[in-house]
């Protein structure tokens, strides 16, 4: 029984710290300084616990198996947490060939900033409508612009780091 109990500490432990060592380095990407040095601090002190338990009997193969276990569930229990947290802010560029301005307005509507730039596609005129928002407000964005132009092309990627805009003071991080 001891056994099992040390397997599960181990488990336990390596969910947390690759969990928390997963949010450090995205903060790390954001250039979020002083949350990534606290997490990856953290996230080093589980792991020496944890390797600690495994390294001092290698021949326990229920210490060794809950160790890679935990690596791989804390894996993905932190790229859930951090889905969850959307942290940072993303760049959604939607482009329409006939509803651009419409899909703009609504945006504004909604209370978020686009701007509308003037391009040309393959074989029309197009507009592109640009925000950035928080992260958490990407779902919402999509939804609007689906809901003027279902044909409308979106992208979103990561801005990493944003200085100025227009923001409502309720959406700004």
């Amino acid at each position: 029984m001891e056994i099992l109990l040390q397997a599960l500490l181990i488990f336990g432990l390596r969910v947390v710290g690759i969990s928390v060592s997963t949010l450090s380095t995205i903060l790390t990407v954001q250039g979020r300084k002083l949350p990534a040095i606290l997490t990856g601090s953290i996230s080093v002190l589980v792991y020496i616990m944890a390797i600690g338990k495994v390294v001092t009997n290698l021949s326990n193969w229920w210490n060794i198996s809950a160790y890679v276990a935990g690596f791989a569930a804390g894996t993905w229990v932190g790229m859930a947490l951090e889905a969850r947290m959307a942290l940072g802010f993303a760049d959604v560029r939607v482009i329409s060939t006939s509803q651009g301005e419409a899909v703009a307005a609504a945006l504004r509507k909604a209370g978020f900033g686009a701007t509308e730039v003037y391009g040309r596609g393959h074989k029309s005129p197009v507009v592109i409508v640009e925000a950035i928002v928080p992260r958490k407000s990407v779902p919402t964005i999509i939804r609007l612009a689906e809901g003027v132009d279902e044909r409308a092309i979106v992208a979103v990627s990561e801005a990493r780091t944003v200085q100025r805009g227009y923001w409502k003071p309720d959406r700004r991080r």
